[in-house]
């Protein structure tokens, strides 16, 4: 059945015309839709552009905080590897050189097989060139060496292979003689009468190779200690009791004028100035003591040196109960004065060296002269043992190198060894605690947790007498302790001239300096006469003046004047040598010997080294120091020198001890 559409009125617009409009319109409108408006994509499409947008961004941030993140301190040597950590190397990625193929460097070979179980082969040798195993271990060693990244087999590559290192490491820079590793370094200068004339100097020389050291300046090297504390160290409570200026010393100005020298703020680092800031009462008050002792900790710094004639030394007091010793109580009305159970202050910081063993190659029952070729290290005050010698026997004169004067006569002719030493050491093992503290604290500097400690020395050795805890902090952080002297030399000639003392120094020590070759050693000491003093106008008084100035091993190579030379002191033991042996027998006095030293001495061939150094059982104090090569010649109580090796971890800090 149908429906059909009634007849419209007359009068009214057709219907019909109006919905063929509409129709054709609606038509035209879908048929211009595409196949995404169809679908309902174009929402799809914005938001893949933004995502795609949000993802580059992202991705350009990320590479750039990662090629920012590897630009390196200028100041550092980055190496591929060396004892702990991984390097600056080993870290790299912005280019990895691969290994070339091993198959393509070695030569094609044809392959020989056998099926047979009772087959003979002779296999061909393998060839003496470059072979696919040389160059992996070539390879190998180009990423594992430190150093410039070729490695030590010449290896394939830019040297970043997955080595093992000490982090960065530090490229040495030589300041008055001592190699010092360091980025942030700090100096002590004495600031004493003695000391500052070579202040301008001296401060001049540091900073020409570190600009930003940070110098602090105090009157004296005094390290005073309190029961087992410190004085001005970050532990110290309480007053001190000193029986020495504290502060900085004074000079004359311009006008003539004392004035104070101390600590310059505006010459500190940021770092430095808030240091001063903190401490600076704490190093007035415990002098180079205190400076030590908050600074060994403190990591701000991964170097420390201190410059001095090194006069003064450590005192140390008791005040509280210890053991069976009760604590100490003023008497009523009197100033305090605490006892002393440690000094080595006597006779103006000559008692650093605490023993020395001489030879006596003379003298006579009754008399109290000891004849003695090698009298180094000796002070006055000692008390001396030793065959002959009375009990508590002290050295009142020394004749260097010739004899000794005895404060009793001898009871029999001296023969053999004599031991010398300061004595005056009451302290219970509680109270060395400080000292072994200190040692620990910089032998971390061997695994970047301590700073090195370098001494350098106008006058005295006190750095390399053994057993000073002074010496003890500069071994135990692979530092140096060298003494300066300030003089001229000519080229051509093998003298150093004019030099402005002569103390301390020794035939052997090794030299440095402008216009000396590498490997220098001193030869003779100066000689003097006697002269008519030009300046008298009487012409009877009488001067002292050199005759043949200081000898070395080597000519000069430049004119240089008023110049730094540089001596590095020897340790000195006493020993039994027997030729053809590498064993040196009963030796005493070696407490800083180690293995790697080498020894300085016509009976063994250059450049002989210490193999191991090994307690006596049967004799405490003696020991057997075997060597890598035999002596040439047998000698009873040799005196006998030895110097440090060359430093080849140097710039590696993370270097094993060699303890």
């Amino acid at each position: 059945m149908t429906e059909e559409t009634p007849t419209p009125p007359p009068g009214e617009i057709p219907p019909a015309d109006q919905v063929k409009v509409d129709a054709d319109s609606i038509v035209s409108k879908r048929r211009k839709l595409n196949f995404w408006q169809r679908i309902g994509a174009s929402g799809l499409s914005v938001s893949l552009a933004i995502h795609v947008l949000l993802v580059f961004i992202a991705a350009a941030f990320v590479v750039s905080t990662v090629t920012d993140s590897g630009k390196k301190d200028p100041n550092t040597f980055a190496t591929g590897a060396g004892g702990g950590s991984g390097g600056e190397r080993v870290k790299s990625t912005e280019r990895k050189v691969k290994p070339k193929n091993v198959k393509s460097l070695a030569k094609t070979t044809t392959r020989i097989t056998s099926k047979s179980a009772s087959a003979s082969i002779a296999l061909p040798d393998m060839p003496s060139s470059a072979s696919a195993s040389s160059m992996i271990s070539g390879a190998m060693a180009g990423g594992a060496s430190k150093g410039f990244g070729g490695g030590a087999g010449g290896g394939i590559g830019a040297g970043k292979g997955m080595g093992s290192g000490g982090g960065k490491n530090f490229v040495a820079r030589p300041v008055m003689g001592a190699n010092i590793f360091s980025q942030r370094l700090a100096v002590y200068f004495d600031a004493s009468a003695s000391m500052l004339p070579y202040l301008d100097r001296v401060e001049a020389e540091i900073r020409d190779k570190f600009p930003d050291a940070d110098v602090f300046l105090s009157n004296g090297v005094f390290i005073d200690v309190h029961d087992n504390e410190i004085v001005g160290g970050d532990k110290f409570k309480g007053a001190p009791f000193l029986n020495r200026p504290t502060g900085g010393g004074s000079k004359k100005n311009a006008k003539g004028e004392l004035v104070p020298t101390e600590t310059n703020p505006a010459k500190l680092t940021t770092q430095g100035r808030a240091i001063l800031k903190k401490y600076g009462s704490n190093f007035k008050t415990g002098s180079v003591g205190g400076w030590i002792d908050i600074l060994k900790d403190d990591r701000t710094y991964d170097a420390l040196i201190i410059f001095s004639d090194f006069q003064d030394g450590v005192r140390q007091i008791r005040t509280k109960a210890i053991g069976n010793v009760s604590a100490y109580k003023p008497d009523k009305g009197m100033r305090a004065d605490p006892p002393v159970v440690f000094s080595d202050r006597t006779n103006q910081g000559g008692g650093f060296a605490r023993s020395v063993t001489l030879i006596a190659s003379g003298g006579a029952s009754g008399q109290p002269v000891v004849q003695c070729k090698e009298t180094t290290g000796l002070i006055v005050g000692m008390v001396a043992l030793g065959s002959g010698i009375p009990p508590g026997t002290q050295v009142i004169e020394i004749k260097d190198n010739v004899s000794f004067t005895l404060s009793k006569p001898l009871t029999a002719a001296p023969s053999g060894r004599v031991v010398c030493n300061n004595g005056g050491d009451k302290r219970f093992p509680e109270e060395k605690k400080w000292e072994d503290e200190w040692e620990k604290a910089f032998a971390g500097a061997r695994e970047n947790k301590g700073p090195r400690l370098y001494l350098i020395s106008t006058s005295r050795a006190y750095g390399n007498k053994p057993g000073t805890i002074l010496q003890r902090c500069v071994s135990a952080s692979d530092g140096s302790a060298i003494m300066v002297k300030f003089g001229n030399a000519k080229k051509g000639t093998n003298t150093v001239n004019d030099l402005h003392n002569y103390d301390d120094l020794y035939v052997g020590m090794p030299v440095s300096g402008r216009g000396l070759p590498d490997g220098v050693t001193l030869v003779a000491m100066p000689t003097y006469k006697e002269i008519i003093d030009p300046e008298d106008p009487e012409k009877k008084r009488k001067k002292r003046v050199i005759d043949k100035q200081l000898t070395i091993s080597a000519p000069v190579l430049e004119d240089s004047t008023n110049a730094v030379f540089a001596f590095t002191p020897l340790i000195q033991a006493v020993g039994t040598l027997a030729k053809d042996s590498k064993v040196i027998d009963d030796v005493s006095g070696s407490i800083d010997l180690k293995p790697g030293m080498i020894v300085v001495d016509g009976r063994f061939p250059l450049a002989t080294k210490v193999i191991s150094v090994t307690p006596n059982k049967a004799a405490a104090g003696f020991f057997a120091v075997e060597m890598s090569a035999p002596a040439s010649a047998t000698a009873a109580n040799a005196v006998l020198r030895f110097r440090p090796a060359a430093s080849t971890t140097g710039n590696a800090r993370g270097a094993a001890p060699t303890r």
